[in-house]
């Protein structure tokens, strides 16, 4: 499946020299498979370390944080053999662990040489970041671009890639735009929409709409997780509202969201400021400010904190309520 971010990412492999490299995303959005498969493909050798699956390997960055004591740890742990030259290191959920994160810092500064990539679905929530030692990019469910590319149809891909302004090329894209609001851009939902494609309508809708419940239910249980002093059932309550509060704007206009009934008891943006930007840092929403007063650069000095409107990352859809 392609990815666009892919291009950058070769950037950073061609460059003399490079900081560590660090994917944020929520969970399921493709970090793993843009790393080890996309990327990896492009090394001889890629070594993955994943922090949830082998919390074991944390040990490898109990002692020393210098790269050289790191990687032979790391080999001795593996028992797989890096070759620091050529071979891609990826550090998935490093999130997990905090001395890992630490360890990037070194990496940048003592061997830019290296080929290093991490990833993590709570990157926003950490309490310690190697602020200007990493390239940090962030990565989204699949942009409507992407579900073409996933989608094979060349003729279809060209028409858009060229901006095509015909009546068939416009009935064409606009079938596939429609089938896009549905699926959505999350990886999992868009390959297995694809890869029934000989299946009647209702059978590729009921997996699809399995797969997004499924990842909804994933994300649930992150709440009370990795919530920490924020009360995982208000998370909860507003993440559970945005679909509904969409569904709630008729006039194709965006509105404000409005907080009472969200939850019991509670109604200002000031009680759920922090459930809100627990799910902005976790990319599970995005919160959108509009604007008072003249229209002047840069905006954030005129946004108004208060009024929030919020760019969902939902796994069905991503769209703007």
């Amino acid at each position: 499946m392609r990815r666009a971010l892919l291009d950058r990412l070769l950037d950073w492999k061609n460059k003399p020299s490079r900081k560590p490299l660090l994917i944020d995303g929520a969970r399921q959005t493709g970090k793993t498979y843009l790393l080890q498969e996309l990327l990896g493909q492009h090394f001889p050798n890629v070594l993955r370390i994943d922090f949830l699956e082998k919390p074991e390997m944390e040990e490898a960055f109990a002692g020393s944080l210098s790269p050289e004591d790191v990687i032979s740890n790391i080999e001795l742990l593996s028992g797989e053999v890096f070759s620091p030259e050529s071979d891609l290191l990826i550090l998935d959920e490093i999130g997990e662990c905090p001395r890992a994160v630490t360890s990037l810092k070194y990496f940048a500064e003592k061997a830019p040489q290296m080929y290093i990539a991490a990833s993590g679905s709570n990157i926003g929530l950490l309490t310690a970041f190697p602020v200007g030692k990493v390239e940090q990019h962030n990565l989204r469910p699949l942009t409507f671009r992407e579900f073409l590319w996933a989608s094979e149809e060349q003729a279809l891909i060209k028409a858009f890639e060229s901006q095509m302004n015909s009546s068939a090329a416009h009935t064409k894209l606009f079938d596939k735009l429609t089938d896009y609001y549905f699926v959505g851009g999350m990886p999992e939902a868009v390959g297995c929409w694809f890869a029934m494609a000989e299946h009647s309508i209702l059978d590729r809708t009921k997996s699809v709409s399995e797969i997004q419940a499924n990842l909804v239910e994933g994300y649930l249980r992150d709440f009370g997780k990795y919530s920490g002093k924020v009360n995982a059932q208000l998370i909860e309550s507003v993440f559970r509202n945005i679909p509904s509060q969409l569904s709630s704007v008729m006039d194709e206009s965006v509105k404000r969201f409005k907080f009472k009934g969200v939850h019991e008891k509670k109604s200002r943006y000031t009680e759920f400021e922090g459930a809100i930007s627990w799910l902005h840092k976790c990319r599970l929403a995005l919160k959108n400010h509009p604007i008072e007063g003249c229209h002047a650069l840069p905006l954030p000095h005129i946004k108004k904190t208060t009024w929030l409107s919020c760019f969902c990352l939902i796994p069905g859809f991503s769209t703007i309520c």
